[in-house]
């Protein structure tokens, strides 16, 4: 399959767009990546660049010859540039942005369920970063849906009621976090974000480690903990205000005594037994 054969599926003419693919083993184009400027790096451009042109399909050279789809741009036009709106950790030569304008783009949802899954073989002219859309362009592959609720790391779960209810609810599209939750013992703690009050729990490797002990909240919204289960009682649907977090974890292995431990010293630490939403 060639990409401009999905190009024109879209409508797009492929004539009056332009094909970029930054690299990132061009250190300039790796910072910008980094901090998040790669849109403003391909907006700040010469007069010439993106002239006589409705769209820019952009993606990113990561691998060889090549790239990821990041998304298609519909160009609006063209404004002076003002270096001094620049942020200031921005990266580009002066003597470049001397020779630049700044051209308007908007983002559009152009095969915008591609985005991070295409890959296409840039050629071997990959140091011409910005060619005709006539240029054609093999599809390597197309990498498969992820789950919209990332696993990353534990020290950066962050769950709302629902997104752990849907986690659980479909596992199998959840596999990794399954995996991982089931796999360590730890502490964690759910944050009620109507009254800032916490509640400190603890999970060990003979309780199915902290994937079985959170479905267990899934699936009645309370856990059997005696506070949650008054709020609970009072007003079914306040497990809409619980916010899911980890605290720490341990190998699933770690003795229960010494898990309890922990937890007790996390309740001292964050004063949950006096303010927060722990009974004992």
């Amino acid at each position: 399959m060639k990409l401009q054969d999905l190009l024109k599926q879209q409508g797009i003419d492929i004539t009056k767009t332009k094909l970029v693919r930054h690299n990132l083993s061009g250190s300039e184009i790796l910072e910008n990546y980094k901090k998040g400027y790669l849109d403003l790096y391909q907006s700040i451009q010469p007069l010439t660049r993106f002239a006589d042109c409705e769209y820019i399909i952009s993606f990113l050279g990561f691998e060889g010859t090549e790239g990821k789809f990041l998304g298609c741009y519909k160009i609006i036009g063209t404004i002076p540039l003002d270096t001094e709106t620049l942020p200031p950790d921005f990266t580009m030569a002066n003597k470049v942005l001397e020779n630049c304008v700044f051209w308007k783009t908007e983002k559009t949802s152009i095969l915008a369920e591609l985005i991070n899954r295409l890959v296409i073989d840039w050629g071997k002219s990959a140091i011409n970063w910005c060619q005709n859309a006539t240029t054609e362009k093999e599809v390597l592959y197309i990498l498969p849906q992820v789950s919209e609720i990332e696993f990353t790391s534990y020290d950066k779960v962050l769950l709302s009621f629902e997104a752990l209810s849907t986690i659980v609810a479909n596992n199998k599209k959840h596999k990794e976090w399954e995996s991982r939750l089931s796999s360590v013992a730890g502490i964690y703690l759910i944050t009620d974000t109507k009254t800032g009050k916490h509640y400190v729990g603890s999970a060990s490797g003979s309780e199915g480690g902290i994937w079985a002990r959170w479905s267990n909240y899934a699936k009645t919204k309370h856990g059997g903990n005696k506070l949650l289960i008054e709020l609970i009682q009072a007003d079914p649907d306040y497990c809409n205000n619980f916010l899911f977090s980890i605290l720490e974890v341990f190998p699933i292995k770690r003795d229960r005594l010494e898990i309890l431990e922990y937890e007790a010293l996390y309740k001292k630490k964050l004063c949950t037994m006096q303010f927060g939403l722990n009974d004992n």
